[in-house]
């Protein structure tokens, strides 16, 4: 496959290659190119779906605690089955796309200095972002799905406790930073990352198209941070509740029964949506 030299680092990227020839570009590595398509399908399928279905469901705090801890509840229909899925549609996808993301990002070569398209900065930006997600989903996950116990406090009394009084002796503005700063950068790299997704599996292969598919991306990462931002206006609204007596009471009733198909479960374990 030759690639022409005057594309710039981001488009070079998505067709994978790592060797030149008198300044073109050609790929001699079969399985790293497979390698590369794979990481971008995880990202997409299941990953980025999960994605916008956890913002979607975070960003309904901003109506209420009640209602966020409703939609909450919806997960626990699966029931037993619910551990399996998280590791086959989260976890193990999860694991995957991080470690070869890891892989890749140690392979990059930077060179905004010398190519200064808007693209090869979000090249740079890609692999930026892809480490503070790294760092940022690690303690989501053991924090939020692994050290919470929703059958003693609901999510959203966690997340406004923590936005309010803080945690581990941040004071909850900084925590509410943090929280921003790290779901803007899973934002930014998942919308950037349906641009080479495309490019990558031949979706958007002329100039045309692949400029429409960034207006698009930037489209979704748009509506997903506005998701993100209502997510952490709602948990911080939720802070002057927490003396409300009876409160936590009340949000954890809404997890105690579930009906399926006319009968009653009673609920338990955690959720993946915090």
């Amino acid at each position: 496959m030759v690639v022409n030299h005057n594309w710039p680092a981001f488009a070079i990227d998505a067709l994978t290659t790592r060797d030149t020839l008198h300044g073109i570009l050609i790929m001699t590595d079969t399985r790293y190119f497979y390698l590369r398509r794979l990481h971008s399908l995880l990202g997409v399928i299941p990953l980025g779906v999960f994605l916008i279905n956890h913002l979607l469901t975070n960003s309904t705090a901003i109506v209420s605690a009640e209602f966020f801890e409703e939609k909450v509840k919806l997960i626990h229909l699966l029931g037993p089955a619910l551990p399996i899925v998280e590791a086959v549609l989260i976890f193990v996808p999860l694991a995957l796309h991080i470690a070869l993301g890891i892989y890749i990002a140690t392979q990059a070569k930077m060179n905004t200095s010398t190519l200064k398209y808007a693209r090869n900065y979000a090249y740079t930006f890609q692999r930026i972002t892809g480490w503070i997600a790294v760092v940022y989903i690690t303690y989501h996950v053991v924090h939020l799905r692994f050290m919470q116990n929703m059958e003693e406090e609901p999510f959203s009394i966690t997340l406004a406790r923590m936005f309010s009084e803080g945690i581990w002796g941040l004071p909850g503005v900084v925590w509410m930073a943090l929280y921003f700063i790290g779901g803007m950068a899973v934002i930014f790299h998942f919308a950037n990352g349906l641009c080479t997704f495309c490019m990558r599996w031949g979706i958007t292969v002329g100039p045309q198209s692949q400029r429409r598919m960034a207006f698009l991306a930037t489209g979704v990462g748009a509506v997903l941070a506005l998701m993100l931002i209502s997510s952490i206006i709602g948990f911080a609204r939720t802070a002057p509740r927490l003396s409300e007596p009876g409160f936590k009471e009340k949000l954890l009733q809404i997890h105690e029964k579930k009906e399926i198909d006319g009968k009653t479960m009673i609920s338990r374990g955690v959720s993946t949506h915090a």
